[in-house]
């Protein structure tokens, strides 16, 4: 008897794929999933509690996490799984996708797919990718991801409070909005619209562009087989000559489980075992131009190079980024913060002014 389990993800092929070609491989033995797809904007304008009785498993971002516990859309990961599962998978991702699932003492998702901010460009116009701020400068042929969440999410990778005490680093923050003016007002402001997948599929078509500095990077755009000019990455460049890497705000997915899914543990359960298991990782997931958690998948010669070097070049990025806040509100206030980002990129306000408005208004939308 096959036990069929309902979720939901987002849709684009690193998100979709994955999945399809697990069920496809096999999957889990007595389980099927039938994956539904949306928009990653999706999640956020359809209340989680709508989804959360429809659905038994959804991928979601760890920065929705509060909104969904608030919602009691998702369970805890410690209530659903064993121990001893838990510390598998936990000491086969990469680092710091794990952490970035954990609220209030519990985890609230596995780690299923790792991203961070870096540079992107074309290895056939670019030979030496920019390794700080003031080297983009120089560049020609530059754009920028500000659309939706996205200004918003460079200055927190730029200059992003790894303390915990305040949203931004004042000084950093100040530094980091003089560059991105200077870099806005030189770049191509007609890709202004366009979120991360618009700004590779931008580059990977453009006779002009060459480089966007930072932004969500996706594995899929290197490869060659889908008969576009294959994409490259660098590490993020870097604010400060001293920085030891250049800084990036932590992305990626994590796969939830809902209430609805307490009668079927046992299935999820297997399910979750074949889909995190590094086989499945490395040689299902990997090759669909999904874009695992999994830490061994990250450290494979053969993915790196079948993805035209993408791990290897980002992995430093993507252990050091910057994990966002998760409290419920944190979303709302997120859109607020891009929006005012955007604004300063092209006015003349005092930015440490600004800096320090948004600082007060992040201390009440925490607090309430």
């Amino acid at each position: 008897m096959t036990v069929q389990l309902r979720g939901l993800t987002w849709d684009h092929p690193r998100g979709y794929r994955p999945l399809e070609a697990f069920e496809a491989a096999g999957g889990a033995p007595g389980v099927r999933v039938v994956w539904d797809r949306q928009p990653l904007s999706g999640f956020e304008s359809t209340p989680l509690s709508e989804l959360a009785s429809r659905y038994d498993l959804l991928v979601v971002d760890h920065p929705g996490l509060g909104a969904a516990i608030e919602a009691g859309a998702i369970l805890p990961v410690e209530d659903v799984f064993a121990a001893r599962d838990l510390k598998v998978w936990r000491d086969r991702a990469v680092e710091p996708t794990w952490d970035s699932y954990r609220l209030d003492g519990y985890g609230w998702a596995l780690p299923l797919d790792a991203a961070t901010q870096t540079c992107l460009f074309r290895p056939d116009r670019l030979r030496q990718p920019p390794a700080s701020w003031t080297e983009v400068l120089d560049l020609s042929g530059v754009v920028l991801c500000v659309a939706g969440p996205h200004a918003g999410l460079m200055l927190l990778g730029l200059a992003g409070d790894r303390s915990g005490t305040a949203l931004l680093d004042r000084s950093r923050a100040v530094e980091a909005l003089e560059l991105l003016r200077e870099v806005w007002q030189r770049s191509d402001q007609n890709a202004a619209s366009l979120d991360p997948i618009g700004i590779h599929e931008l580059l990977a078509d453009s006779n002009e562009l060459v480089c966007c500095p930072l932004v969500y990077s996706y594995a899929y755009y290197g490869g060659v087989s889908e008969g576009r000019q294959p994409l490259t990455w660098s590490a993020a460049p870097r604010l400060r000559p001293d920085d030891r890497l250049g800084n990036g705000t932590l992305g990626g997915t994590g796969l939830a489980v809902t209430p609805r899914a307490c009668t079927r543990v046992l299935a999820v359960t297997k399910y979750v075992r074949g889909l995190l298991d590094v086989g499945t990782q490395l040689d299902v997931v990997s090759t669909v131009g999904g874009q695992s958690a999994t830490a061994a998948v990250w450290a494979s010669d053969v993915v790196d190079k079948a993805w035209n070097g993408h791990y290897s070049a980002t992995f430093g990025t993507l252990t050091t980024s910057y994990v966002r806040p998760r409290f419920d509100g944190w979303i709302a206030f997120q859109d607020e913060l891009s929006s005012r980002v955007r604004a300063l990129l092209g006015n003349t306000a005092d930015l440490a002014t600004a800096v320090d408005r948004i600082e007060d208004d992040y201390r009440r939308a925490n607090h309430g």
